[in-house]
């Protein structure tokens, strides 16, 4: 507890600087749409948005407990990725490994960006573009963490190899001052068919810039006598610049692909269709991502029956291993959209199941509650 206390204070007190917590999320969030995919060139104005609130999820540490581990992964306190390079993907895997103490203790970074995607494309398929945007800040911040290599190491902060503050050092006052060198070229953004896969890969792509910017710090100190001076991040700066404009580029064609592939998975809903559909003519079941997701500690659920002669409805929630916790809706339905609220404040952290059954119709989703 003491070391996850740590981790908070220093996270907490980074953003409070102009690095990566502001300045650095700003300018990736700004470029990000630079790198939008052809397709949502309708969707170019949220820039603005996008920008402006690329930070709120740092603001949001001092009102949620739980938003401080969202924005890091110790992942070298990982035996299998000490031993082997990679963890298991899924949250509820790593905790069935690990422990859900230990799990949270480390950090949930890459979870938490694959439950605000999930939440993002339940917002376009439902084309509320403006929670899909609220989403899409968030996703923006949580790449960018993804793509600073202290956020995914034990040694966050320099403590394990004899320079307590680089941290700060490097994301914030070294950012500060070189910002306006951080260069960025075009390229093309594609698809991505396993978000998962394609989070878990970079985080392991940018650890290993971890050592880098250990000896860039190193090497700077020993040339300027401390690590205050001018002098000091002058060099810091030339010795990392490099890796550093890779890191931020390649965080903002992350944002760019993640949001449109969310986009595409959620149907590729026009922004302004030139038509508007009739949504009192139901034909199919359907049951939406929960959103807030992940929520603390009530969220909502969104679902339809077709125009039918009215039938019996059931939405019920089990824990990861099958336990029916609660049974959210259980009566006779007309046709149309629905919502129902689920507080989840008498139940444990981790992942549950949200199931609908309407005569021959089941389906399910997951959800995540992060207290």
């Amino acid at each position: 507890m003491i070391k996850k206390s740590l981790k908070l204070v220093l996270l907490f007190s980074s953003f409070l600087f102009v690095g990566w917590g502001n300045v650095g999320h700003y300018k990736i969030s700004s470029n990000a749409t630079n790198f939008f995919h052809p397709q949502m060139s309708d969707f170019l104005f949220w820039k603005d948005y996008l920008c402006a609130h690329a930070s709120d999820a740092d603001y949001r540490k001092g009102d949620d407990p739980t938003e401080g581990a969202k924005h890091y992964i110790d992942i070298d306190n990982y035996s299998s990725f000490v031993n082997y390079g990679r963890i298991a993907n899924t949250l509820d895997s790593v905790i069935a490994l690990y422990g859900s103490s230990f799990v949270y203790e480390q950090g949930v970074l890459p979870w938490a960006t694959i439950t605000t995607i999930d939440s993002m494309t339940a917002a376009f398929a439902r084309r509320d573009f403006d929670k899909a945007m609220f989403f899409a800040a968030d996703i923006g911040h949580y790449v960018g963490d993804g793509h600073m290599p202290l956020h995914i190491t034990r040694n966050y902060n320099g403590q394990f190899t004899n320079q307590y503050g680089v941290h700060s050092r490097y994301e914030s006052t070294m950012i500060g001052k070189y910002s306006s060198q951080i260069a960025y070229s075009g390229d093309s953004v594609h698809y991505i068919s396993n978000s998962t896969a394609y989070i878990f890969e970079y985080l392991y792509d940018n650890y290993r810039y971890v050592d880098s910017i250990l000896i860039a710090d190193k090497a700077a100190k020993a040339f300027a006598g401390s690590t205050s001076s001018d002098l000091f991040y002058q060099k810091f700066w030339e010795y990392s610049n490099k890796f550093t404009n890779i890191l931020f580029q390649n965080a903002s064609k992350a944002m760019a692909e993640l949001i449109y592939s969310s986009w595409v998975n959620a149907g590729s809903p026009e922004l302004y269709p030139s038509a508007v559909e009739d949504e009192t003519l139901i034909f199919d079941y359907s049951l939406s991502q929960n959103y807030p997701n992940p929520f603390n500690p009530t969220t909502t659920i969104k679902y339809s029956i077709p125009n039918k002669d009215n039938v019996n409805v059931k939405i019920v929630v089990y824990d990861i291993v099958g336990n029916e916790v609660a049974t959210l809706v259980n009566e006779e339905k007309s046709a149309g959209n629905y919502e129902v609220n689920f507080n989840a404040s008498s139940l444990s952290s981790g992942i549950y199941i949200y199931q609908l059954q309407s005569g021959g119709f089941l389906t399910s989703k997951k959800m995540t509650l992060l207290k």
